[in-house]
């Protein structure tokens, strides 16, 4: 057989029987033959990677962690490595774009340089969540949550529970996605419509135990408010306590909600609403979408949803 047709036979490529095929496997598997993957994916043009990319600050949130775990464990089944993108383009420890098939960016942010460097690469990009800023590059494709729907739905379901008049514990200026952007509409919209001021407290996603205190006095100085809905991961659940020492009775005459529930103090809580982002699957259909995009399996790559589930508390 000619290196042509055995390489194809190995690989499952090209116009080679079945028979043919078959005996090459069987010569390959006696003789203890390895492919070399390098030189495969050299003669593809590829690099048998993904990258994935998320901002620096919030790396430390178990979402984003979930999020890289189900990533990293759908890749290994396609046989696919997965590289955590930490620097840009520009970067002087970086020449070009990373050595990668395609880029996942988690969460893009507004004037985010590295991610404007990525998206000016010629590799693939897919963001989880849209880009706000037009003057940005565009991204292939988008995976996202209907993050309005579900804000809407929590506060819902805290007005069932007896939460009147909730406040927004928002992220600050730091943390401008998407994601910010539509729970803070939704949050908006839902007290025009039910004829409340809304109440507005921003804070890093990540505050010390002091600015979270100094928060929690801010609501203490809303006599009428009687719910708290946050946008940072595990911060209602941080809340608790506090407000249960200022004598705020949970799940009586104050109630609290999560947009995006921490596992660990969150999501079981039967004190706190909470929003569960489903984060592993989030990061298995990223892969995915990815995957059928550079294989060209995609039958379109515009926008695609994940779905998240609301916990009653």
């Amino acid at each position: 057989m000619s290196k042509t047709t055995v390489s194809d036979a190995l690989i499952g490529s090209g116009r080679v029987s079945e028979a043919t095929r078959q005996k090459t496997l069987l010569v390959a598997q006696r003789m203890g033959y390895v492919s070399n993957r390098a030189a495969r994916l050299l003669r593809r043009s590829q690099t048998g990677a993904l990258g994935l990319y998320i901002p620096g600050h919030v790396r430390n949130l178990s979402f984003y962690m979930e999020f890289a775990f189900g990533a990293a464990d759908e890749s290994a089944l396609h046989d696919l490595d997965l590289t955590l993108i930490g620097r840009g383009v520009g970067s002087k420890r970086r020449s070009g774009p990373p050595q990668v098939d395609g880029l996942i960016a988690v969460d893009p942010l507004d004037g985010d340089p590295v991610l404007e460097s990525l998206l000016g690469s010629d590799l693939p990009v897919v963001t989880v969540g849209r880009i706000l800023d037009e003057t940005q590059s565009r991204p292939l494709a988008v995976i996202e949550i209907d993050h309005y729907s579900m804000a809407t739905a929590l506060l819902e379901a805290l007005r069932a529970a007896g939460g009147r008049r909730p406040l927004l514990l928002a992220s600050d200026e730091k943390f401008s996605s998407s994601y910010t952007f539509d729970v803070s509409r939704a949050y908006a919209d839902w007290c025009s419509g039910s004829g409340i001021e809304p109440v507005v407290i921003p804070l890093s996603v990540t505050p010390t135990d002091q600015e979270l205190a100094a928060a929690m006095q801010g609501i203490a100085d809303q006599n009428d408010v009687d719910a708290l809905v946050s946008v940072a991961q595990g911060l209602a659940g941080r809340a608790a306590p506090v407000l249960q020492s200022m004598g705020r009775r949970l799940g009586k005459d104050f109630h609290l909600g999560s947009l995006v529930g921490d596992p660990a103090t969150e999501l079981r809580n039967p004190l706190i609403h909470a929003v569960d982002l489903r984060p592993r699957e989030f990061g298995h259909e990223a892969v995915n979408f990815m995957r059928e995009i550079i294989s060209g399996q995609a039958s379109e790559t515009g926008r695609r949803n994940h779905p998240a589930t609301l916990t009653a508390g």
